[in-house]
């Protein structure tokens, strides 16, 4: 008979957290702030990064693609963002994005989410920060 140790493996993360993101939805006609389950590493570096969960808000119909986008402010300073795409040619063209890129018809959903100096996404603060995301989505 095999005898089996219990062993206590400590967890290495700390429960997901909510943080706020820009979704510019397929359906609606302006970008709106969602909350963006995000897996949190109880110590973070360069290898154990934040994981945001896109298919919580975008679900699992098609492909999620990440790309990192740098941009500045009217000072020069650089701001990076984290943009997840899903296209779906199944929608309509999306009225959010138009809003922005009037010349582009993309059909399907986009979040936008703050890099952080030391931490993978942060919380995206409104006004400027919005400003600047939507800029990042330009480029």
């Amino acid at each position: 008979m095999v005898q089996r140790h219990s062993r206590n493996i400590p967890c290495l993360q700390s429960p997901p957290r909510n943080i706020r993101a820009l979704y510019f939805a397929a359906t609606i006609k302006r970008p709106v702030y969602v909350k963006v389950a995000t897996t949190m590493p109880e110590v973070e570096s360069p290898g154990v990064k934040r994981f945001p969960s896109f298919e919580s808000i975008m679900g699992t119909r098609a492909p999620i693609h990440e790309c990192l986008v740098t941009t500045h402010d009217a000072r020069g300073k650089a701001h990076e963002f984290l943009i997840a795409y899903q296209e779906r040619p199944e929608l309509p063209p999306n009225e959010a994005l138009n809003e922005i890129l009037p010349d582009i018809s993309f059909r399907g959903e986009l979040v936008v989410m703050q890099s952080g100096k030391r931490v993978f996404v942060v919380d995206l603060a409104g006004g400027r920060m919005a400003t600047l995301a939507k800029e990042a989505v330009r480029r």
